[in-house]
């Protein structure tokens, strides 16, 4: 399990390469990862697809990756 410097070092990382980036492809690599999602990997894929990724956040040793452009 990481310990919170790392993955504060990871946000940092995210924030730099990722934030304010757009999504011009998703590849969902395994079921369990968009299993609360109920329609489904591609119907993700396609959905994230054009969105722009906002700050990248961190909750305890979890990571977020906010959309930029939408509400939720």
């Amino acid at each position: 399990m990481p310990e919170l410097p790392e993955v504060e070092v990871v946000r940092r990382g995210l924030e730099r390469w990722v934030s304010g980036r757009t999504v011009a492809e998703t590849e969902v690599l395994h079921p369990r990862a968009v299993r609360r999602h109920l329609a489904g990997a591609e119907d993700f894929a396609a959905r994230l697809k054009g969105h722009t990724i906002g700050t990248a956040r961190r909750r305890g040793k979890y990571l977020w990756l906010p959309l930029a452009d939408t509400d939720t």
